[in-house]
C-alpha cells in the first residue's frame, strides 16, 4: 500500500487545495477494512503511540475501503485534541473520499474514550451522513491497545467492502 500524506492549503485564489506532503510504501495491506489494522498502520507509519500530545488523523478512502489520503487534522495537548466536522469533511471532499475514518492517540496510554471523544465521534458521524460519505470508525490508540468504535458497536455503520 502507498500512504499519502496530504495537507490543505489555500491557493492564489483563496480556495482550499490538496498539497501531498509525502508518500511511503507500506508493505502487507491494500485495504484497511478492521480497526486492528489501521492502529497497526498508524503505529508503525505515524508512531502515534509514541506522541506526548493528542494527534488527530483523518483517513480517507476509496468505495473498496482503500485509502487515498491521509491528513493530520488536528494537533492537541497532552489531553485534549479539538476536533470540528468541517475540518475533516472539507478534506475528505477535496479528496472524493467515499468513506472516512478517524484516528487519535492518547498519551496517558489508555485508549479508552473520554466523553468528549464520544461527542466528537458522534458530530463527524452525523456531519459525514450529510454530505453522504461513510464514516466507517473512530479509533483510539493508547500504548499497544486501541479502542474501536465500530467494534464495540457505538456506529451505525457498516464495514466497507471487503
Amino acid at each position: 500500500m502507498r500512504v499519502h500524506q496530504y495537507s490543505v492549503a489555500l491557493d492564489e485564489g483563496g480556495k482550499s487545495i490538496l498539497v501531498k506532503d509525502f508518500a511511503r510504501n507500506y508493505a502487507g495491506l491494500d485495504r484497511l477494512n478492521n480497526p486492528g489494522k489501521v492502529a497497526k498502520l498508524m503505529r508503525d507509519m505515524f508512531q502515534l503511540h509514541l506522541r506526548a500530545e493528542e494527534y488527530l488523523y483523518l483517513i480517507c478512502m476509496n468505495i473498496k475501503g482503500r485509502p487515498i489520503g491521509f491528513f493530520e487534522t488536528f494537533h492537541g495537548t497532552c489531553d485534549t485534541a479539538i476536533a470540528n466536522p468541517r475540518e475533516i469533511l472539507v478534506r475528505a471532499l477535496l479528496c472524493g473520499a467515499a468513506s472516512i475514518l478517524i484516528v487519535h492517540n492518547h498519551p496517558s496510554g489508555s485508549p479508552e474514550p473520554s466523553q468528549s471523544d464520544d461527542v466528537v465521534t458522534e458530530r463527524v458521524q452525523n456531519a459525514a451522513n450529510l454530505v453522504g460519505i461513510t464514516f466507517f470508525d473512530h479509533i483510539i490508540i493508547g500504548g499497544n491497545a486501541y479502542y474501536s468504535y465500530q467494534q464495540e458497536e457505538k456506529l451505525s455503520t457498516k464495514n466497507p467492502e471487503k
